[in-house]
């Protein structure tokens, strides 16, 4: 790693501040300095202020940080900026193992471009949410979900993605960016906030660029449990070690397990996350312990998919707060928001005998998976109603941009965000164009920039905008 004190540092933040503060009125320019967030290049860091919840004075002020990696070679003019934003919700784009996969992805570019990571409101350097119950995972996840509403008070109400998106162009404005030259990169949920930020602000940006795309329209959530089945029988007819009917097996073992037992709820987790992320390695190796389970050794299968606790970790590398406070303001749920929340349950288990057909989560009932973590259906049940003045992540009746050129990622044997979720969201963008990436599951070139295959179609993209 470079050693920032050896650079000349007066000179590489006023050289960098020169370009990316220009545009920007001095009041409004925010300090930066020299941080360290264990990138392979030294980078700048700084913040600015925004309204905690906008149109409420007093909830206070939220704090929004950011990184900039200055472009290698300054004695040109830039060329505009890379903006990253991460997923979660709850994850840092500041984070090291975020923040440096995206620059190896991006290298051939940021000779002539920055690179600035975005922490959104309540996670890294923007102030991370701590609601102590659902981090440490030491009460129950409805009551913690109850204590960290409390907790947030009135500024729950602005962990929404509108706010988010609003905080990006906040963002944008204070450095100066030229949003003719700006190209915005979001994976997860960072593609949510990617449409909501296109839809608001977008006209004029120069591209985007979504990887494992999520639109936001089905509280059942029901194109990813046969993504994951799909996965699971794939990856063993492309694999020269396995044989047979794959997917047979794993409702086996589901059945013999029991459907609602501790291990099958486990072994959905996986699937359902896990899996998908390191596919088509993860898929392989669930596809043969479960062969040895059916076979009675299922030790492996046991430590594969063991959780690794109820601690979430640092808040401020995963806040588990702002991930519940955003999933349960934005995503859709199949009850009535505005019922007591005594009322919900009965609610959703009317929708829950409604949905058809009936068998979608065979061998699991449709209540077991409705009620079951991995599916995250029944989450927010506890979670206080939205405010009068709620702001959809995209405003209804809006349109995407025009001529905003768009690339749509989404892994094969993706179970987190489906390639049919991706499909949605491409139809969404008259320039839009979609890359299934082969034997991939999510965000995948974040996992493996140098050898997914959703690197070179990424820069591929990029240097036709530079066209």
């Amino acid at each position: 790693m470079v050693n920032a004190r050896s650079l000349p540092t007066a000179a590489f933040i006023g050289l960098i501040a020169l370009f990316l503060l220009a545009a920007s009125p001095a009041d409004a320019r925010p300090k930066l300095k020299k941080c360290n967030i264990g990138a392979n290049r030294p980078v700048l860091c700084g913040h600015i202020m925004v309204p905690a919840v906008r149109g409420k004075p007093s909830a206070g002020q939220q704090k929004i940080g950011f990184a900039i990696r200055r472009r290698g070679d300054t004695s040109r003019p830039s060329r505009g900026a890379i903006v990253f934003i991460e997923g979660g919700p709850g994850f840092a784009a500041t984070n090291a193992d975020s923040f440096k996969p995206l620059a190896a992805v991006m290298a051939p570019f940021l000779r002539h471009r920055e690179l600035i990571a975005i922490d959104q409101r309540g996670t890294g350097l923007s102030k991370p949410v701590f609601c102590r119950g659902l981090q440490r995972g030491t009460v129950s996840y409805q009551r913690g979900l109850r204590q960290c509403a409390e907790q947030l008070g009135v500024k729950r109400e602005g962990f929404t993605t509108a706010e988010s998106a609003a905080d990006i162009e906040a963002v944008r404005k204070a450095l100066g960016l030229e949003k003719r030259k700006m190209i915005l990169y979001g994976d997860s949920y960072g593609t949510y906030l990617g449409q909501s930020y296109a839809a608001r602000y977008g006209r004029g940006m120069k591209g985007l660029i979504l990887s494992s795309a999520y639109p936001g329209n089905d509280p059942f959530w029901r194109t990813l449990y046969p993504a994951a089945e799909r996965a699971v029988k794939r990856a063993c007819n492309r694999a020269p070690t396995c044989s047979g009917d794959a997917l047979s097996r794993l409702h086996r073992m589901l059945r013999k397990a029991g459907t609602k037992s501790n291990l099958s709820s486990n072994v959905l987790s996986y699937l359902m996350g896990d899996a998908a992320s390191y596919a088509p390695g993860g898929f392989n190796h669930l596809n043969r312990v479960v062969r040895e389970y059916l076979q009675g050794r299922g030790g492996e299968l046991r430590a594969l998919v063991k959780p690794y606790g109820p601690n979430q970790g640092p808040a401020d590398y995963f806040s588990m707060g702002m991930y519940a406070a955003v999933v349960c303001n934005d995503y859709p749920v199949p009850w009535q928001r505005s019922s007591p929340i005594s009322q919900r349950r009965q609610e959703l288990n009317r929708s829950i005998a409604a949905f058809r057909p009936s068998n979608w989560w065979a061998p699991i009932s449709k209540r077991t998976w409705a009620y079951e973590s991995a599916s995250d259906i029944s989450a927010c049940l506890s979670w206080p109603r939205r405010s009068k003045n709620y702001e959809p992540p995209i405003p209804k009746g809006r349109k995407m941009p025009g001529r905003l050129d768009t690339l749509v990622l989404a892994g094969e044997f993706d179970s987190i965000t489906s390639v049919r979720e991706a499909r949605k969201v491409k139809w969404r963008f008259p320039r839009g164009r979609l890359y299934i990436v082969p034997n991939r599951g999510h965000a995948s070139e974040l996992y493996f920039p140098f050898t997914s295959p959703a690197t070179p179609r990424i820069r591929h993209f990029v240097r036709a905008l530079d066209r």
